[in-house]
């Protein structure tokens, strides 16, 4: 297993110590690749932070904000696209492990039009998944209710390259069964966890183990899982807070506080 702490797409652009603090630690970087970044982050800055990044694991959280891949006007569906594909000079410099993607899903919106939205987001992530043939593509659990939606979409895409991310902050919030049963569900096809923590009502994005969430599920689960390549990514929105998870994880994960762990 790897660890990653995630970078807010407005550090990469105004903080970016923010990323050379976080190379410092025992962890490596999920780059939150925003519109924002795409328009405004020179090519050259990805080319110089490959060189610091050199053998730690790094991420992609791809855009989202007002896209949606399964959209019903087909001009928000070609714009997402548009913004997905701007994402491909970025990820040839610096080689992500995963790149994470939300589906767009939103019970309330979404439902009412479930035959048209899911046909299209399969589409859409097939062409995804040819854009970064060479990449793992993990599409998120936001609003979320059951697995059967994200379960929907990695069946009709039907590739290698594309598994899930599992948000435990979102699951607490949304899910109406229990993490136990997401990991039965996509076990080896999960490539990715994002770890924070909430109150059960509000997405705050604290530290693992300071609110609500009961991560044994998941302690367990870790504790059984073999793959090198799993990616836990710290998404607390503090760098005090990602530490904190970090250690939470440690603690748990080995029972020892000095640090020493099988997570990388």
């Amino acid at each position: 297993m790897k660890v990653t702490a995630h970078i807010p797409g407005r550090d990469i652009i105004n903080n970016p110590e923010r990323i050379y603090r976080t190379l410092n630690r025992k962890f490596g970087i999920e780059l939150q690749i925003t519109a924002d970044v795409l328009e405004n982050v020179p090519m050259k800055f990805f080319s110089k932070l490959a060189e610091m990044v050199g053998t730690k694991p790094i991420t992609f959280h791809a855009p989202f904000m007002d896209l949606n891949p399964g959209a019903i006007d087909r001009y928000v569906r070609e714009a997402t696209i548009k913004r997905f594909k701007e994402l491909q000079p970025v990820a040839k410099i610096l080689n992500p492990e995963v790149i994470v993607f939300h589906s767009g899903f939103h019970p309330r919106k979404i439902l009412p039009v479930y035959d048209r939205w899911i046909k299209n987001c399969v589409e859409t992530f097939k062409q995804v998944c040819d854009m970064f043939p060479d990449f793992k593509i993990a599409v998120e659990n936001v609003f979320d209710e059951v697995p059967d939606y994200l379960n929907e979409i990695l069946e009709k895409v039907n590739t290698e390259n594309i598994g899930v991310c599992i948000d435990v902050g979102h699951l607490n919030l949304f899910s109406k069964f229990p993490l136990k049963d997401w990991l039965n569900r996509f076990n080896n096809k999960i490539f990715e966890f994002h770890i924070h923590d909430n109150d059960g009502v509000n997405d705050l994005h604290i530290a693992a183990g300071s609110g609500t969430i009961d991560f044994s599920d998941l302690f367990s689960y870790l504790k059984t899982e073999t793959s090198d390549s799993l990616i836990l990514t710290l998404e607390a929105k503090t760098e005090e807070d990602q530490l904190k998870s970090f250690q939470f994880l440690t603690n748990n994960l080995t029972g020892d506080n000095n640090g020493n762990t099988n997570i990388s």
